[in-house]
């Protein structure tokens, strides 16, 4: 089977995808969208062992996540996982190679105020809107339609699900979780690690490492750890 790849690619710096799930996808199949440097996608890297070895979106999967060690010195990575937890846990591996470079995915199709703080390995997906003085922390995933509310702080890890609504002074804190449609009023917080379930909305402080459901958001179950760290697909 040919892999996507042209002449050009030869003078882009390689860029290797961690997790071959649904986040992973969209990068594959949408990177000439993203504004910025580009890239040449030299394959997949996932733990689930049943991938690895395929083609998937046109690219190959060369291994498990330890392979990093073999690029480490001439690659770009992006983390294509949803989950913030197992992210994180990624994120924690990788930070023993200093040379890899995070860029940051942000679609042209986007409406991005003035005055607007990006970090590092962050991914933003077209339809989102981000208003003044907000600041998205480094590998956090802001998917479709999203619109998020002034002088906002969104924390390291976090994830958004499409048609996430964050009402002005929102903090949410490193790892939170946003169901799809889920919703802050002005001035709201959540807590590290904690989710907020699909159209959620929340009205007063969620505290961290826990789920919180409904219309006010309530939390209904407390966590630790909450998932085994398995997979990145």
């Amino acid at each position: 089977m040919l892999y996507k790849y042209s002449y050009r690619y030869s003078f882009m710096k390689k860029l290797l995808i961690i997790g071959c799930g649904n986040v992973g996808g969209f990068i594959a199949n949408n990177l000439e969208e993203f504004t910025g440097e580009r890239y040449a996608i030299e394959g997949f890297l996932d733990d689930d062992a049943q991938k690895c070895g395929k083609v998937l979106f046109g690219y190959p999967v060369l291994g498990s996540i330890d392979k990093i060690s073999e690029y480490a010195a001439e690659v770009a990575v992006v983390v294509c996982v949803s989950n913030p937890r197992i992210r994180k846990n990624i994120l924690d591996k990788l930070s023993a190679f200093s040379t890899i470079s995070f860029p940051s995915f942000v679609s042209s199709h986007v409406w991005i105020s003035n005055n607007i703080r990006i970090g590092k390995g962050v991914i933003i997906y077209p339809g989102v809107a981000i208003n003044y003085n907000t600041s998205v922390a480094d590998f956090s995933i802001l998917n479709m339609n999203c619109a998020i509310g002034h002088d906002c702080r969104i924390g390291r890890c976090a994830t958004l699900a499409p048609g996430v609504s964050l009402g002005g002074f929102t903090v949410l804190e490193n790892c939170v979780e946003m169901g799809i449609n889920a919703a802050t009023v002005q001035g709201s917080r959540v807590g590290e690690n904690s989710i907020v379930g699909g159209m959620g909305m929340v009205t007063q402080e969620i505290p961290a490492n826990c789920t919180a459901v409904g219309v006010p958001a309530k939390p209904v179950k407390y966590h630790s750890d909450y998932v085994a760290l398995k997979s990145v697909g």
